[in-house]
């Protein structure tokens, strides 16, 4: 890039990085620089406004991102009002036999039993299969 502009300040990596592929899926050269930084990490976690993982693209090809941009922010506000909208998963942990909710949105993940602190997995991995975003299941 001759005259590289920051277009977009991520929430985090894997937002930068999927915003990335989206603009070079589109024909326009991205990169997302990826924090990884300890400035403005304290024993409480990140300070806000410190961490910020940017997107840039060139100068010359910044109007054309703004609708990729765009798109991508209504699709990630989608993502997440369905995911708010969708009930909570309930679980029974291996170990205690206690039950316990999460979050729709971490279907497929692995969390900690709030109750005896073990892990355990929220939901039954729907869509792990589908995990490089092809739509179809491999069957080899």
């Amino acid at each position: 890039m001759r005259d590289p502009v920051a277009i977009y300040n991520a929430a985090n990596n894997v937002e930068a990085m999927l915003l990335r592929e989206a603009l070079q899926a589109s024909g326009i050269e991205a990169h997302a620089v990826d924090d990884a930084t300890p400035v403005g990490a304290w024993m409480f976690g990140l300070l806000p406004e410190i961490h910020k993982p940017q997107v840039w693209v060139d100068r010359a090809d910044a109007s054309r991102a703004r609708s990729v941009v765009d798109e991508f922010e209504s699709r990630m506000a989608e993502q997440r009002e369905t995911a708010a909208a969708a009930p909570d998963i309930s679980v029974v942990c291996e170990e205690c036999g206690k039950s316990a909710s999460f979050p729709a949105a971490q279907l497929g993940s692995t969390e900690t039993c709030p109750h005896c602190g073990a892990y355990v997995d929220v939901g039954d991995d729907v869509g792990f299969d589908d995990w490089r975003g092809t739509g179809e299941i491999s069957s080899s």
